[in-house]
């Protein structure tokens, strides 16, 4: 008895979401073309015509496997969905395809590339899915055994006796899998998980495997009673279904994550606006920041002022405000650019060169950042304002709504 298998070539990044219940669901990508990717499949239905002839047992290993491999074309999995050949079975009113045409796939060819051989192991197969013609010319899927519907129902029939195997070494072969399998009852699909390897653009095997039984009792058999190994490694095994939710909840849960850890950093991104910071000189050792804000206000309170760089004694300093442009809409105020602070004080203004600005942002960016860790490391404590004579909470705040 043969099983139906599917070493499959997935997409490039398999989302589970893509992932399906067994051959039928699975992407086109064994062999449904003359220039096929050379995976290898075979198939088998689940009961045999009855008037199948039952010398099978007798047949080569070379014999079985081209039974395998032709029938895999003709099964429910591949035929569903390989537009080639049924574009072939429609070129003849009772459905028969050369051998000839057969042979223009690339596995079967690899069996053998002769027709009388090919026909000659079809005729041995006691499955009864195909037939062969008199003159072993052609063959075709058996007249009794038509095409299952493929719809939702059918769909979930097959997830119900999938099972999903993993532990394999990565070497693994589809014969060696067959082989393994063989010793359960009984696997009529197997379906080789596989990866894209970016480094080499090969298709590599994960180690796991998704099995279709027969019958649902079979596959509960597998999962809940066989505990099964291969060699000396136990296997881990669960419903198909059960391993896609998983999945899906997993990638979920990735998504999830990246989404906080981009509100998160959206949240830590402070930007503040540009040509909003004049430099001033000139001052004196008892100018404090709130004569600076009272000089400012007086000439204008169209834009308000964001931060105060300036130490006591300093000769010089920075306002910033909080709006873009703002610095030189308020130089654009003064005389000669000059800020009166008293009768015995006038500070010389002027705004930054570009490159002066990037870095005054820059370190005023870092600043920012220190001290909403030190206030976060401090929360519940106390609350209380700078020496630049606002809340830095507030500033922040303001400064993450205003243009980059």
């Amino acid at each position: 008895m043969t099983t139906e298998v599917t070493e499959q070539q997935p997409e490039k990044v398999e989302e589970v979401a893509k992932e399906t219940p067994a051959a039928e669901e699975t992407p086109a990508t064994t062999e449904d073309t003359p220039a096929d990717n050379g995976s290898t499949d075979a198939t088998t239905p689940a009961a045999p015509a009855p008037a199948a002839v039952a010398t099978e047992a007798n047949s080569s290993d070379l014999e079985k496997k081209i039974m395998r491999q032709v029938e895999y074309y003709f099964g429910d999995a591949n035929l569903n969905r390989d537009k080639f050949l049924q574009d072939q079975i429609a070129k003849d009113t009772d459905g028969w395809v050369p051998i000839t045409v057969l042979l223009t796939f690339k596995r079967l060819a690899s069996l053998s590339s002769d027709a009388n051989v090919i026909a000659e192991a079809c005729v041995k197969s006691d499955e009864g899915l195909v037939e062969v013609s008199e003159d072993k010319s052609k063959i075709r899927r058996h007249p009794e055994r038509p095409l299952p519907e493929h719809n939702e129902e059918r769909r979930k029939d097959i997830m119900s006796r999938t099972a999903y195997a993993k532990g394999f070494p990565l070497d693994s072969t589809m014969d060696l899998l067959l082989d393994y399998f063989a010793g359960f009852e009984k696997v009529v699909h197997i379906n080789m998980r596989k990866y894209l390897d970016k480094p080499t653009k090969t298709y590599k095997f994960k180690g796991s495997v998704f099995v279709t039984f027969e019958k649902k009792e079979q596959a509960e058999d597998f999962i809940e009673k066989a505990n099964p190994k291969y060699k000396d490694t136990q296997l881990i095994v669960k419903w198909q279904e059960k391993y896609i939710e998983e999945k899906r909840e997993e990638q979920k849960t990735k998504t999830n994550k990246k989404k906080e850890k981009k509100e998160k950093e959206e949240e830590n991104k402070i930007n503040l606006p540009k040509r909003s910071v004049l430099f001033f000189d000139g001052a004196k050792d008892d100018l404090s920041r709130e004569n600076i804000k009272e000089a400012i206000t007086k000439v204008s309170t169209d834009w308000e002022i964001a931060y105060v760089e300036y130490n006591k004694g300093d000769k010089s300093g920075h306002v910033r405000f909080h709006e873009e442009d703002s610095a030189v809409k308020f130089l654009e105020k003064l005389e000669d650019k000059k800020l009166k602070i008293n009768d015995d004080l006038t500070l010389e203004l002027r705004t930054l060169s570009e490159e002066e600005e990037t870095a005054f942002l820059e370190k005023a960016v870092e600043n920012m950042k220190n001290r909403r860790n030190h206030f976060n490391q401090k929360k519940g404590g106390f609350n209380r304002k700078r020496r630049g004579g606002h809340n830095d909470r507030n500033d922040e705040k303001k400064a993450k709504t205003s243009d980059d």
